[in-house]
């Protein structure tokens, strides 16, 4: 199974920043600060030269219902514009989905993000008035 990043809207963002701020470009920095309880989860990837920042947006689905054949998963289009604007930036952005199968079992699939994979729904709470 491959390692997932870490969930930091969990952390306080202030400790966080102090421990990972002089790993992070101001653009990256500046990202991270306005979007802190929006991002899923975030690694630090040093097997890539230069070293990459992975953000990560993850979905479960169930796997033992059929899903409607054309319909992709949904995503927020604040969420959608969110993982364009941090692909810009130059961060990488993965969407980490969660296989819901019968009698507990999973399985975890990371893609690449691409918004065309995922249908525009409604705003959420948060997604700051659109």
């Amino acid at each position: 199974m491959e390692k997932l990043g870490t969930n930091f809207s969990f952390l306080d963002k202030e400790k966080y920043l102090k421990i990972f701020e002089n790993r992070l470009s101001e653009k990256e920095k500046n990202f991270i600060i306005k979007n802190w309880f929006s991002i899923d989860a975030v690694e630090f990837d040093y097997t890539k030269k230069p070293r990459k920042v992975v953000l990560f947006e993850i979905k479960t689905s169930n796997k033992y219902i059929d899903p409607k054949p054309n319909w992709g998963q949904k995503m927020t289009l604040a969420t959608r514009n969110m993982y364009n604007e941090a692909l810009n930036i130059g961060f990488d952005v993965k969407v980490a989905t969660v296989w819901l199968h019968d009698n507990w079992n999973y399985d975890i699939e990371i893609v690449d993000f691409n918004q065309a994979k995922y249908t525009v729904d409604k705003p959420k709470k948060y997604d700051n008035g659109l």
